[in-house]
């Protein structure tokens, strides 16, 4: 088993995906924190997408069927949809807007799966809701990221800094993303498990991008 940690965004889950899957790999799976788009989701929610679509573009890539019905029987809550977004949907106003056409919104499972395609993998896409529907983030996290894709801690004190009263949100905001990222841990474990188990007797490279 492979785990990618490919960085925010599509271009740098391109990237990292084609890279991980150079030299094949039997299933891939996409895997993260989204944001929830509909009324009664929780943090820590698993779900697992039917089909990814690129945000105002008719573009649309479905996760593989036994893939998608072995997270379902792991525990997975199926979606009919999620969004790949070029910027992280802050305002809970755009996400009830966004949950007219998906069940969450995430930025890199289209590229993932896309590259996964083009090879020949058998791919899916699951997620762990982290931020609900009616939450609104405490800042544009766009601005906090570095080169890598990642969260930098200094930029997020320095926004901090300039907006002081987002602080419970942002400690609310970290407080739901670990407990997603725990809740996605335990998942993908019982799910790598259960691959492993109907891929038995077969050799089975596994490729986690997270």
């Amino acid at each position: 088993m492979r785990a990618v940690v490919t960085g925010m965004g599509e271009r740098l889950a391109s990237q990292a995906a084609s890279a991980a899957l150079a030299d094949g790999a039997d299933v891939c799976i996409s895997s993260g924190l989204a944001g929830g788009l509909q009324v009664g989701q929780r943090t820590g929610d698993i779900l697992v997408a039917q089909v990814v679509t690129k945000e105002h573009e008719p573009v649309a890539i479905a996760s593989d069927p036994e893939l998608l019905m072995l997270a379902a029987e792991c525990g997975a809550r199926q979606a009919a949809r999620f969004v790949s977004a070029r910027e992280i949907v802050a305002h809970a106003a755009d996400k009830k807007h966004s949950g007219e056409r998906a069940d969450a919104v995430e930025m890199e499972s289209l590229a993932v799966l896309s590259e996964a395609a083009r090879r020949g993998v058998p791919a899916v896409a699951i997620r762990a809701i982290a931020d609900t529907v009616d939450f609104d983030l405490p800042f544009d996290f766009a601005a906090t990221r570095g080169a890598n894709g990642q969260v930098r801690v200094s930029r997020v004190i320095g926004a901090l800094a300039l907006r002081p009263h987002q602080l419970p949100a942002l400690v609310r905001l970290a407080r739901d993303c670990r407990r997603a990222s725990r809740a996605l841990a335990a998942f993908l474990d019982a799910y790598a498990g259960c691959l492993a188990e109907r891929y038995k007797g077969a050799k089975a490279e596994l490729l986690a991008t997270i």
